[in-house]
């Protein structure tokens, strides 16, 4: 009985012993640093350097697009539905087309968009989130047209007309809102304007601008 304990307690022995070195064994690591022209090289790519935001005024006071977006969010109560003054690059114009891909008229009956532009801190500015939405200064692209032949022709507005912008009724409609101009625009800051266009960023809803830099004339077609 004495011997067959013996033997059952070497067989637990043996068998711990057997583990503790198989697992010493296992867990050796032969690490083995290469040096010279021998040793591994790793080529990460260098950390992009991203340019830094506009500021959020122009020397005059004027927001900049980014500027009156970065103060809506820390000063939303100021911001939002007020007022505001911003100073921007006209960068995409929106005209009605119609099926020909030609200005739409009265007569082509579109279910066009109201009139709108949209505005950037960088002139050559083509990412949507950081332009942005001028609307409410015209109901229909014919009130542009006729504005743009009126200024070329240098015809006066009607005393119609005079009267109601004197009275509040009625604003004129820009003529100049083209492609590359710098303007300074003047309207109510909000997220959906009075014709139902809407931008979650934020839209100017027009009252007035003025123009810095007129749009560059446009290049001559090839013949």
């Amino acid at each position: 009985m004495k011997q067959s304990r013996m033997a059952i307690g070497g067989a637990i022995l043996g068998s711990v012993l057997a583990l503790g070195v198989g697992c010493e064994g296992e867990s050796k690591l032969n690490v083995v640093l290469e040096q010279g022209s021998n040793a591994v090289s790793v080529n990460l790519p260098q950390v992009p350097q991203l340019p830094p935001p506009p500021p959020v005024n122009h020397s005059d006071g004027v927001f900049t697009i980014y500027g009156v977006r970065h103060q809506a969010a820390r000063d939303p109560a100021n911001i939002w539905n007020k007022n505001q003054r911003v100073h921007g690059f006209i960068v995409s114009t929106y005209v009605a087309r119609n099926e020909r891909g030609q200005n739409c008229t009265e007569r082509d009956r579109c279910l066009e968009e109201r009139p709108h532009v949209f505005i950037a801190d960088d002139r050559a500015e083509r990412d949507p989130e950081r332009m942005m939405q001028v609307t409410g200064y015209a109901t229909f692209q014919r009130e542009i047209d006729e504005a743009k032949e009126n200024h070329r022709r240098n015809r006066p507005l009607s005393a119609q007309q005079q009267q109601m912008i004197a009275a509040g009724l009625a604003r004129p409609v820009p003529f100049d809102f083209d492609e590359g101009a710098e303007i300074i625009v003047q309207g109510n800051f909000t997220r959906r304007a009075s014709n139902g266009q809407a931008n979650s960023n934020g839209l100017i809803e027009y009252q007035s601008h003025t123009t810095v830099t007129p749009a560059p004339p446009p290049t001559p077609a090839r013949r």
